[in-house]
Parts: C-alpha cells; structure tokens; sequence
C-alpha cells in the first residue's frame, strides 16, 4: 500500500509576490517508502494532515505543533521523504508568521535531507527549487549577497551560474518554473543590492520565459517586480530633481522628467499585473498590485486614480482569509490615509492625525485582530504602535502611552518583531517628552538609539529603499536623542569632566549619538555591502600627543551647534541660532564664490568671513597651542573646504592644518613610518565618453601631473588613457605593493551611491564608452589584496573629482571615500581643477610629505600655502587649492 502525499495541496502551484521579493510557494509531494511501524506511520500522517488543516484555516501557530511532533517521528524512523516534506511545510509556516530565522532553519533541513536522497531527477530538481525558497528568505533578512550565491553563484559579469545553484540546477533539469522564480529572485536581489541594471536584465528574462510558459500568474508576479525596479528609479531620480531644484542646477527639469517617465513605466507594469490578476481570480496579487499603484499615482498627481484603486483594494482585502499579509496590507492601507508628505517624514508623525481617522483606526484594529487570533508579535507590535501613534497625534497621551507600551511588548516577545521595537521607544519617548517627562523621554530614546544600534545594519539591508528615506526614517530619532541631551549641556564655557561631571558626560552622550548616526549615514549611503568597522581610537583621543583640536557640527532647523574637543581633554560647546535656510544659502554662496574663481582671480572674502565667524570664531581664545583642525562635519557643511574660512585678515590654512574625517570614529590617528613611497599613478588626459549620459572634459593638465610624480616616485608605475583600464588596476594591485594610489581623472559623487565613480582611460566591452569604476568596485579590488604580509595602500589620491553645490547626499560619498575604499587617508577634492596649478600643488605636497617631520595635514597644509603666497595672482585664489581635502587619518 502507498501512503498519501504529505502535502499541503496539489492543485496547483501558488505564487505571491511581497513588497520587496519574488517567492514561490512550491507544494511538493512524494510517494513515501514504508520505513517506519504502520500505527506510527498512521499517527505521523494524521498529524501532518491536522497541520494541514490549521493551515488552510489561516492558523499557522496551530500548525506548528503537529507538524514538529511529526517531524521528530519522521526524523527518528530517518524516514527521509517524509522528513524533507514536513520540514518544507515547517519552513512555510514559519514564513506565513515572519520567523525568518526559524524558517530558514527548516530550509536547510530540507535541502539536507533531499541532499542525502541523492540525486534522482526528482530530488534535484525539488533541490533547486528549494534553493530558490532559501534564497527568498535570505533577501527578507537582508542578506542579498547570499541570496545571490545560493541562486546563480557568481556575479553577472562572471558568466554562467555555478553547478549546484538554484538557476543552473532548473536550467540543467530542463524545469521551467524553477527557473522563471530562480530569474525572479536574483532580479529581487540585485534590485535590493543596488544594481539596478542587473536587476532588470534577470526580471525581464524571468517575465519572457513566463509568456514562453504561459504561466500568467508568474507573469503578473514579475510584472509587479518590474513595477517595484521602475519605482525604485522613479524615487532616486525625484530625491535627486529635488536636491537640483534646491541649488537651482541646470539639470532639474531633466531629472524631474526622468522620474516622471519611470513612474509612469511603474505604474503600466503595476496595472497589467492587476489586470492578469483579475483575470486570473488571484486576488493576493490584485492587492500587491494595488498598494502599489496607490502611492506610484499618488506621485503622479492623480488623485482620482489612486482614490479608485485605494476603493478596490478594500474591496480585496476584505476577500482575503486571515493572514500575515492581510495585516500588514490593512496596516500600510491605514497609511494611505496619510498625505503622501506626512508618509514620507515621520518626523509630521506628532502633527494632527489623518482626516479619515475613523477608517484608520478600523483597518489597524482589524490588523491587530488577526494579529492576536494568529498569535503573531510582529502584526500585534506594528497594529498596536501605529494605533498609539493615531492617539498621540491627537492629544491623548495617557491613551498613546499605554497603546505603545503594549506594542513595545509584543516586539520584544519575537525576535522577528523587534525591527520595530525602536520605533516605539523613539514613540515613548516624544511623548514623554510632549508630557514634560524630561527623564522618562531621555531613557526612552536612548534605549531607541541603542536598538538602532544593534538592528541597523539588518534594517537598512533589509529595506534598501531605506537608504533613500534614510533622513526621514531614521535620523530624526539620533538629532532628537542629542537635542534632548544638549539642552542640559551649558555653552559657551570649557566643560572638563573633573569639574563639570554631569554636563561632560551628557556632552560625551551628544557626541556619541552625533557620531552613531554619521556612521549610520554612510552606512546608508553606501547600501548594505558598506564594510564599517570602527577605529580602536578615537578621533578627539589623540588631542595632547599631537596639538589637534576636533570640532564637531550637528545642523538642525533652528541653528547649528559647535562642538570642540581640545588637546588638554576639555570641551566647549557652541550654540548658534539662525534658520536652515540662511545658513545653506551662506555655505552655498561661500562655495560658489570659490568656483567663480575659475573666470575671474578676484576673491571676495565676505561668504568666507561670515561661516569664519559663524564657526570658528567662537572658539579663537581656546585655539592656543592648537596645530592641526581636523572637523567632524554635518550635512551640507562637508561641503564647505574649511581651510579657504578667512578671519578678515588671513586664511584658516594659514594658521592651522586642516583635516576632515567622517566620523570620531571611523580615522584611525595613527602616524606610519614614511620608508620609500611607492606610487602606482593612473590618469586619463583625454576627453572620456560615458554611458551615464555625462559629458567631461579633456584633462590635459593630466599628462603633465603623472610626468612630474612618475620623477618623483622612483619606485612607481603609471598607467595612463587607454593603459588605465579596471584590468590592469586590478593586476597592478595583485603583482605588487603601493603605499599611495594617485588616480588623476574626472570622478563625481553624487545622490546614490552608484553616482560615485571614477572614469576610467579604456573603453568598455562596446568599446564605445569609457570604463567607469565605482567606489565599491575600487573598495572590493584594495581588499582583494590586503594581507597581513602586505604593505597596507596608505593614501588614495583622487584629483578632478567634483561634489555637487548644495548636494548634501553627495558629499557624504566624498566624506566616506576613505572608509569605503578601505585606505587610511584620501586625499580629494571638492570640484575639478583642470590647469596647470593641479599638479604644482600635487607635486609639492608629496615632495612634503616624504619629510618625516611634517604629518599629512601639514604637508598639504604647506602645498597650498605654497600655491597662496605664490606671485601669480591667479593662482593665489582658493579655487585653485582649496577643494583638495584631506579625509581620514591625518597623521
């Protein structure tokens, strides 16, 4: 007699599509093999037949418990088909309840047992399709480089995928649908990675080979894939339009159109999802197709249209079976109700509530129904908060506190849940602090900051499209914890911690919270494959053994704060009120007074005395016996070339050295014994043609900088135009070791991180553009090579390289170009300079930097003081050298 398949249904194979991945749900039977007592086989089957039952009914929980009693008796027997099927309906379960380390768990005890089966047709191509599962798990924790690997193996430009993956195992055994999700999946992935461009190639393969299959539901999945890719372009490019507009560049109108049309695109791959959907009677799908259309016409200044489809997807909901889906669908349709703005910055989240409050509060009580009934933390936590937060918006603080004390409650039951625990702490505290509880708000917020601390790097992998509402999200709750602590600090007056205890160390808590979310910013910036590891020392610890004084800024709305860290240990801190704008509108205007040098040699000091005095100042009498300034900057004052601030009767650079870091603790203060430089020198002169669409002058200049270094380093090779390739970079780094990499080339750092690149001399594989190197390409060749045995690259060089005026995202790219490209110290510069007085400064500050007396800072220091005092008028304006900043260890 043959047992009956231990599965959950197999009429068809169910698909659905989550906000950020494709996943399928594979049902997948086999005959099982009479291994085990017929009353203990009876017994196993009966149980796995109830979880069944429980599942079906939408009850997960209730699953659980039979199918892991069946799982140990099948286990026991090692009655491994059975055991490998159970433990497959085991992974769903947890799936459908967001236990995603527990269902991976399961996953591999799937993949395992089907792996000891051997490989039969069948075992291997359920063993692929597994792969797939796993995959999609992995890219829900944010773990995009190991779905990745599970799925193909290799990176795109690698080749074919690597025997035993997910797509090379379908592709193999000749098994569509394993590999239209496999294609699906690797599209999520790298479109959750940040390379966009792959990411489209793999959803628009996935999508023809489902209209080959006609397969309409993985076609209306890939379809709402697709739409997420064109959104995902559509928000970088409105950020970008909006960062344009706000600096009145040239290319605002362009970038807006850009955006506009990718929204568009978005919302036709949104609506032909829906419509197969329909058609198709798959109403999960329906719904994901509808949130997503709701904010993608909302974008679009179609109100009507959104209002229509916000109708059809309560409708929908209203359908569907009780679920974790459902919840979250009820809980983000609550948030619709919301003004696209007040959406996008939770920092409106204490303003009134929505005009629809009553049908907000209805879908979030239904979300935390189902939540309570299925026994789920995650749905409880999130429908609970966002409740506490309706009442907190409209007064009800007692009502708000208790609400979000239960979510704070159900987050920390589950560790699934426990991304949003953070959010109801940063809630306790602005209501504790709406109720005038200094203390209790102070707690509450640094318990949000220290969750933050711990999940951020989940978080923010996890959701990529954090990383662009990453000022919205996540930075008000740093800004607001160090506001509250810097109200009690005194200003104006040195704290020390032997005289002022209580205030130096609510300062220490400013700076440390200050510096967090500098990290936390780059981390953004630079997505999840950031490598971030904090210094042993920190930036403002090496004060007295090296005559640095630290300052540290933090812009707000209503002013900037000043903060210094001085050589003896004391700190002073500065308090300036004056509106955001009054001070952009200074950095900008002091900025582009610096370019205009490049037309006409006159310097008007007036925008550098202004920031001078706004800055530093302040802090003159405290300066005595301070050399170097090294300045932990914020925002848009990154931007700012500090050494070119004028105090009415000279430069900054002509009383200190000047150094940037971007954070305390991301530079490692470590002065290195200066033995023979080594230099590999690339550069290209030539005019460079590019595919992103941008257009860069010839450097000539060029040629003459890599000659006058090339005599310099003896000890060097240079690589120039067409010899400039990716390649050849790569190799030079492998066959030997160089102290310094001089790169002399156009390079820019813009909004996201794939702005951030450098041009390259060769031609790419079209040979019609030239090759361009991301930051995170040149970070992943330095540390292919680094080994303990090796001399460690001390110094990149980056010359004509440009940050956009008034781009605050921008320059953090410039900021973190050390930390991301894995060196101890950058040099870069904040706007091209393409004549003769480039290499001059170059030159002489590596002739000053062999001089074992003098640290970096000074030996730029002297390079541009060299090139101010000199008798050619143009020259001694800082358009000439004041872009070139030293970043990272100025030592």
């Amino acid at each position: 007699m043959r047992r009956p398949h231990l599965r959950l249904s197999v009429r068809r194979t169910c698909i659905v599509l989550c906000a950020l991945s494709l996943w399928v749900t594979l049902w997948l039977g086999h005959p099982l093999k009479r291994t085990m007592p017929v009353a203990q086989a009876v017994d196993a089957q009966h149980l796995v037949q109830t979880g069944v039952d429980y599942y079906q009914a939408g009850n997960f929980l209730a699953a659980l418990e039979p199918w892991q009693t069946a799982y140990q008796a099948y286990k026991a027997s090692q009655d491994l088909h059975a055991l490998a099927i159970v433990s497959e309906n085991l992974a769903r379960a947890h799936q459908q309840m967001g236990r995603t380390s527990d269902e991976i768990s399961y996953w591999d005890e799937a993949i395992a047992t089907i792996q000891t089966l051997g490989q039969t047709l069948g075992n291997s191509q359920k063993l692929g399709r597994l792969l797939t599962e796993q995959a999609q798990a992995y890219g829900r924790l944010g773990q995009h480089r190991r779905a990745i690997t599970l799925l193909c193996g290799t990176a795109p430009e690698e080749g074919d995928c690597k025997t035993g993956s997910a797509l090379q195992l379908a592709q193999a055994l000749n098994d569509p649908l394993g590999e239209i999700t496999a294609l699906g999946s690797l599209g999520e992935a790298y479109l959750a990675s940040g390379q966009t461009d792959v990411a489209i190639a793999y959803l628009q393969q996935g999508y023809t080979r489902s209209q080959q299959q006609e397969t309409p539901e993985l076609q209306a999945s890939l379809l709402n894939s697709l739409g997420n890719t064109s959104t995902h372009i559509a928000l970088i490019n409105y950020r970008r339009a909006g960062e344009a507009a706000a600096r009145n560049a040239s290319d605002k109108e362009a970038l807006s159109a850009k955006a506009a049309a990718s929204n568009r695109q978005a919302i036709d791959y949104f609506q032909k999802s829906y419509d197969l959907a329909v058609a198709q009677q798959i109403p999960m799908t329906q719904l994901y197709a509808l949130l997503n259309l709701i904010p993608a016409h909302e974008r679009a200044e179609n109100k009507a249209a959104a209002q229509q489809d916000y109708q059809l997807a309560l409708d929908v909901l209203q359908q569907l079976p009780d679920s974790k889906t459902k919840a979250f669908a009820a809980i983000k349709l609550a948030s619709f109700l919301e003004p696209l703005e007040v959406r996008q910055s939770p920092l409106l989240l204490g303003t009134t509530p929505p005009t629809s409050i009553n049908q907000a509060q209805l879908l979030l009580e239904q979300a935390l129904a189902i939540g309570n009934a299925t026994d789920n933390p995650r749905i409880t936590s999130f429908a609970l908060g966002k409740l506490g937060n309706l009442d907190e918006r409209s007064g009800r603080y007692h009502a708000a506190l208790k609400k979000t004390q239960q979510a704070r409650l159900a987050a920390d039951q589950d560790r699934a849940a426990q991304d949003s625990l953070y959010l109801w702490e940063w809630q306790l505290g602005r209501i504790y602090k709406a109720q005038g509880k200094v203390a209790d708000a102070g707690q509450a917020y640094g318990q949000a900051v220290a969750l933050l601390e711990q999940i951020r790097s989940d978080i923010l992998s996890a959701n990529r499209d954090l990383q662009f509402d990453f000022r919205d999200t996540v930075e008000p709750i740093y800004r607001q914890y160090a506001d509250l602590n810097l109200a009690a600090v005194p200003k104006q007056i040195a704290l020390t911690q032997e005289t002022e205890k209580q205030a130096f160390k609510d300062l220490e808590t400013v700076l440390t919270t200050l510096d967090s979310l500098k990290v936390a910013e780059l981390q953004s910036y630079f997505a999840n494959d950031c490598v971030i590891v904090p210094a042993q020392t920190r930036a403002d610890e090496v004060g007295q053994s090296t005559a640095t004084g630290v300052f540290s800024t933090a812009l707000s709305d209503d002013g900037v704060t000043v903060i210094l860290s001085l050589p003896d240990g004391s700190r002073k801190v500065v308090r300036v009120r004056e509106t955001q704008t009054r001070i952009q509108t200074k950095i900008n205007d002091f900025r582009k007074s610096l370019e205009f040098g490049s037309r006409d040699y006159r310097f008007n000091k007036q925008q550098a005395i202004q920031l001078y005095q706004l800055l530093i100042q302040p802090f003159e009498t405290d300066l005595a016996g301070v050399k170097t300034l090294v300045f932990v900057n914020d925002g848009l004052l990154r931007s700012v070339p500090m050494a070119a601030l004028h105090d009415g009767q000279q430069f900054l650079i002509e009383k200190y050295a000047v150094a940037t870091t971007p954070s305390l603790t991301l530079t490692t203060p470590e002065k290195v014994e200066k033995t023979e430089l080594s230099a590999l020198l690339l550069g290209v002169s030539k005019q460079p043609e590019l595919s992103q669409g941008r257009s860069f002058g010839a450097l000539p200049a060029v040629e003459r900088e890599l000659d006058l270094l090339s005599a310099q380093f003896s000890n060097s090779k240079t690589l120039r135009n067409e010899a400039f390739s990716i390649e050849a970079l790569q190799q030079s780094l492998v066959d030997k070791d160089y102290r310094i990499l001089h790169m002399a080339t156009h390079g820019t750092f813009g909004f996201a991180s794939e702005d951030n690149y450098l041009v390259a001399g060769a031609k790419d594989s079209s040979n019609t553009y030239n090759e361009t190197l991301t930051i995170s390409k040149l970070d992943e060749l330095i540390r292919n090579v680094n080994d303990p045995t090796r001399e460690p690259i001390e110094l990149l060089t980056l010359t004509a390289c440009e940050t956009a005026i008034g781009g605050n995202r921008s320059t953090l790219g410039l900021a973190g170009v050390a930390v991301r490209a894995g060196v101890r110290s950058a040099i870069a510069t904040l706007w091209p300079v393409s004549d003769d007085s480039t290499p001059d400064i170059i030159n002489t500050f590596y002739t000053k930097l062999q001089d074992p007396t003098l640290t970096k800072a000074e030996a730029l220091q002297q390079a541009q003081i060299t090139m101010l005092q000199s008798e050619d008028v143009t020259r001694q304006h800082p358009y000439r050298w004041a872009p070139f900043i030293l970043i990272g260890n100025w030592l």
